[in-house]
This record gives C-alpha cells, sequence and structure tokens, in this order.
C-alpha cells in the first residue's frame, strides 16, 4: 500500500542504478522488435479503451523485451 508515497522513491532508484541503461545494454545487438504506435486519441474523445491499448502495447514490448528481443516501443504523433 501506500503507492503515492513509495513510487517516487523506487523511480528515483531506478534512476540512480540508471536500470532502463543497463536493459538497453544488454539488448545491444539482440534481434529487434519494434512496436510502432499510431497517433493517440485520433478519432475522438479519449476512453477507456484507449487505456486498454496503451497497457496492452506495454505488456507486448515487456515480453518481448523478456524473452531476450531488443524490444522498442515508439510512439507515433500526428502534427
Amino acid at each position: 500500500g501506500d503507492l503515492p508515497k513509495r513510487e517516487p522513491q523506487w523511480v528515483k532508484q531506478w534512476q540512480d542504478k540508471q536500470l532502463y541503461k543497463k536493459i538497453r545494454a544488454a539488448r545491444h545487438g539482440a534481434k529487434k522488435f519494434v512496436l510502432h504506435d499510431g497517433p493517440p486519441y485520433a478519432n475522438g474523445d479519449i476512453h477507456i479503451g484507449h487505456a486498454v491499448n496503451k497497457v496492452l502495447k506495454d505488456m507486448i514490448i515487456k515480453a518481448r523485451g523478456l524473452t531476450g528481443l531488443d524490444a522498442v516501443y515508439v510512439p507515433g504523433w500526428d502534427c
């Protein structure tokens, strides 16, 4: 419990340890898996389906990374 207080401490630890940098370095040279995401909220008002969509894409990237792939998420923007 008490996530609002604990999460900032976790994030600081991850940043101090440079965990993301280490994960990226460990996957260097591995077979790539790239998930290109389209622009957010392109067809109307935001709704719960948008949140589900983002969670599912995050799960896919994390699962592919756990298999040893160099899995990256590339967000798209409608500029």
